[in-house]
């Protein structure tokens, strides 16, 4: 090895070229566990910081757009509303850390030469999103998915609508697993059978499946959706065979999208400012582990009724 570099004291620390750098700027950001990992590396390699000359270099190099501090890049579908929620609670998250929140085309996020670490959740699993910072595949906060589930159906339950279908997913997705796990779960503790009407993650789901399900299973009066876009069309199906919504029927979504609250439509509610702040944490202070999320059931007409 030759004489030892920032990017080197990053390697025998484990952690990002931009992290060392912050270390380096004395920045607030940083944990003092992460900043004695990369003072340890430094003694390890000899490595000593000009701080003079990187100040030279910062005042002679040519204008160019700066950041000031490390960089991630963010898998986010901003066509998806609960996608969308999410950037925007991370946006809010970083603003409170004095960072801010870059929006990248395709092609630039896929061609940028990340120093950083990736924040990815599992409200972006798509394989080819609309639109989107970059696309990694692992998830430094988790949400409780199957815990979410067993909550929802056991609402339903409780209402006395027995059995509940879960309607809507692939069961090779490993989102859609956890929260078809859970939903099982909780149906076996009760004695029943779980009814699965798998398929899509949309509207056009939604209506297709509720027809399947009054037709081939009369006697199931609840159902929880994998995502607010299949709930919808499944109160859609309700509406158009004349079911009265949350009395009849009783339906619970996934996401507490904006159009959740506007169509009365009970879900499930992620933290999302928690989530955001996790994942930041993971990427400033260096942390290499990952932290459960809460949902939380907001409780509305279509599985309350009183319409």
């Amino acid at each position: 090895m030759g004489k030892p570099t920032i990017i080197y004291v990053a390697a025998r620390a484990g952690l990002s070229k931009s992290t060392v750098s912050l270390v380096l700027q004395s920045s607030p950001l940083v944990k003092a566990a992460t900043r004695e990992l990369v003072q340890r590396a430094m003694q390890d390699l000899g490595y000593v910081y000009n701080a003079a000359a990187a100040g030279l270099r910062a005042a002679t190099a040519p204008a160019a757009p700066q950041t000031s501090g490390p960089m991630a890049a963010l898998s986010c579908d901003l066509t998806h509303p609960a996608e969308a929620a999410f950037a925007a609670a991370l946006q809010s998250a970083a603003a409170a850390r004095g960072m801010g929140l870059a929006l990248l085309t395709k092609g630039a996020s896929n061609n940028a030469p990340w120093q950083g670490r990736k924040i990815t959740t599992r409200l972006a699993e798509a394989n080819d999103p609309a639109t989107l910072f970059a696309l990694h595949p692992l998830a430094p906060a988790r949400l409780q998915e199957s815990m979410a589930a067993q909550t929802a159906t056991r609402h339903l339950l409780g209402l006395g609508a027995s059995p509940v279908a879960f309607i809507g997913g692939d069961t090779a997705a490993p989102l859609h697993q956890q929260r078809l796990a859970g939903y099982q779960a909780r149906m076996k503790q009760a004695g029943l059978e779980p009814l699965h009407i798998a398929g899509g993650q949309d509207y056009a789901q939604g209506r297709a499946a509720i027809e399947i399900l009054l037709t081939q299973h009369p006697n199931c009066k609840a159902a929880l959706c994998l995502n607010d876009d299949v709930a919808l069309g499944v109160m859609a199906g309700l509406a158009a065979r004349g079911i009265a919504l949350g009395d009849a029927f009783r339906v619970v979504g996934w996401g507490d999208t904006p159009a959740s609250a506007a169509m009365g439509l009970s879900s499930l509610r992620p933290d999302l400012p928690a989530l955001a702040e996790a994942c930041l944490s993971w990427l400033c202070d260096g942390g290499a582990g990952g932290c459960d999320i809460p949902l939380s059931l907001i409780r509305r007409r279509s599985s309350m009724g009183g319409a």
